[in-house]
């Protein structure tokens, strides 16, 4: 095992629940920044700095191009219900 992965296992398990789960919510935030689904292995191979090995998952360019172009209908119109305030 090298430094970097001791290291990256050490703070992992760390005994202090709130030092690993700082270090694990971190981890969660550099993963999903990148689009990478967050388990052990993944961190582990983004700590060591292999993060070529992990693929991300992607959208296909349809999918993507759908969600830009999906479109509420038009507002419905309103009627004022009374003299507008200012005008006589």
């Amino acid at each position: 095992m090298s430094d970097k992965d001791q290291q990256f296992s050490r703070m992992w398990n760390e005994g202090n629940k709130s030092k690993r789960e700082k270090f694990r919510n971190l981890m969660k935030s550099k993963l999903s920044a990148r689009k990478i689904g967050f388990s052990e292995s993944n961190a582990r191979a983004y700590f060591n700095g292999n993060v070529e090995s992990i693929q991300p998952e992607r959208l296909y360019e349809t999918e993507r191009r759908e969600e830009r172009f999906e479109r509420r209908p038009p507002p419905r119109g309103r009627r004022p219900r009374g003299p507008l305030r200012g005008r006589r």
